[in-house]
């Protein structure tokens, strides 16, 4: 049907889709602005405004495919630099979760020498960095039946005086037709000296999509056969497993439920040349993530110049019945 012929049936087509803000009134999450969407096809999804612009919710046709940890996405976030860089953990939830902008992985320093701030030898880098818990601005949110599409386009800034000033400008756009949403990232050092740049995307799957008959999916992924015994499953005394290797050569990985659900996530092998799998099956936490990531020992990739700008691109899709 034309977008025409949608509106005679249900008035601007919010019988089908739509996007829609709000703020969270009560529990941990009080305060923090959600963008909602639903697409004609089942897919919903909850971006966090408060978050860094982040996919805080994903499911499909009544089906979560996200994970939810026992800190309910708390706004604000608790300050990452406590409990010696840990306090990422307090915050930590949603399905993705953007680490970054200069620094993923463990809490680390690295030298602040290109800074030229003679009071900081050191760049203390907390647990997967700090632009998840930064504050997004809304630059444009709209369903267009024509394109077949909703857009959001998002501006979140990570800066510190005498430190970094670097911007990321987020596009999400939803497929109207199918269930799938695009990403397109662009990072840019808006200030005048050298600064380092990494970022990782934290897809994390959990309960029900995740279970014992969840299996991984990747022609070329050398991580692919990591549940194929099965193993997802909670255990009270679980530890959890972070593996690393090459991105695969298509940039297609993924995880299926069993048959039911498939998630699948095709990104830019060259941009993205890491992935990781963190298994984290302990009781109450239970959560599979799949991490594609710049490479932070890759000197040129870990640097943006002044004005510098680096692109990623990402596809996410659900399928099932």
């Amino acid at each position: 049907m034309t977008p025409t012929d949608i509106f005679r049936h249900t008035a601007l087509g919010q019988g089908l889709a739509h996007i829609r803000q709000v703020t969270i009134a009560d529990g941990p999450g009080a305060g923090g602005r959600l963008i909602e969407v639903r697409t004609p096809v089942g897919l919903c999804a909850d971006i966090a405004l408060d978050r860094g612009g982040d996919l805080l919710r994903l499911s499909y046709k009544g089906a979560e495919i996200g994970w939810h940890s026992n800190t309910r996405a708390p706004c604000p976030w608790p300050d990452s630099e406590a409990e010696h860089g840990l306090g990422f953990l307090r915050g930590f939830d949603g399905f993705m979760v953007t680490c970054g902008l200069d620094h993923h992985g463990v809490p680390t320093e690295t030298s602040a020498e290109a800074l030229l701030y003679p009071l900081r030898d050191n760049n203390v880098h907390p647990l997967h960095g700090r632009i998840a818990a930064q504050k997004a601005e809304v630059i444009e949110k709209q369903v267009d039946w024509d394109a077949g599409v909703i857009t959001i386009k998002l501006r979140v800034q990570q800066a510190s005086v005498f430190g970094e000033n670097l911007e990321l400008l987020r596009t999400y756009r939803f497929s109207l037709t199918t269930a799938e949403i695009t990403i397109a990232d662009r990072v840019t050092n808006r200030g005048f000296r050298p600064v380092r740049h990494g970022i990782l995307y934290h897809f994390n799957a959990g309960y029900p999509f995740l279970n014992a008959e969840s299996r991984l999916i990747g022609d070329d992924w050398a991580l692919r056969n990591q549940l194929d015994t099965g193993g997802a499953v909670p255990s009270d005394d679980h530890v959890e497993v972070v593996q690393a290797v090459a991105a695969p050569q298509d940039g297609h990985i993924g995880l299926t439920n069993g048959g039911a659900h498939a998630l699948s996530i095709q990104f830019d092998p060259e941009a993205l040349p890491v992935t990781a799998l963190w298994q984290a099956f302990q009781s109450g936490t239970f959560a599979l993530g799949l991490e594609p990531q710049t490479d932070l020992t890759d000197e040129t990739q870990s640097r943006l110049v002044a004005g510098e700008q680096r692109d990623y691109y990402l596809t996410v899709s659900v399928s099932g019945p």
